[in-house]
């Protein structure tokens, strides 16, 4: 389960406690109630910026790491091996090929066939 759903499912919670019959006569508790479904959309809030920042980031690291093609993988200046083409143009992952023969590499992950 996500965060977002977490908080979600909190929220209908809450609307589900709030809704009880007997709370609804006690002004004390309604008070915490409500203050409480606002903290739940702060938090709501928060955790979709911080979402953003990092679908933000992980684009601009995969935009500045330019990858090198050999034998069918992508190869990296900054680490050493041949990695599945297919996994990191879709996921942004570096997933490291497993030599099957001379002439055959597989992605453990995606188990592509890359030659």
């Amino acid at each position: 389960m996500t965060i977002i759903k977490s908080i979600t499912h909190s929220k209908s919670l809450l609307q589900q406690i709030s809704g009880h019959q007997k709370l609804a006569n006690d002004p004390e508790l309604t008070d915490l109630l409500n203050s409480l479904s606002v903290e739940l959309e702060t938090i709501t809030l928060a955790a979709s910026q911080l979402l953003e920042e990092q679908a933000s980031i992980q684009g601009s690291v995969i935009s500045n790491t330019k990858p090198k093609m050999k034998s069918g993988c992508y190869i990296f200046a900054d680490q050493k091996g041949f990695f599945c083409p297919h996994c990191y143009d879709n996921t942004g992952h570096k997933i490291p090929t497993k030599r099957m023969n001379s002439k055959l590499r597989v992605c453990p992950s995606c188990r592509s066939s890359i030659s």
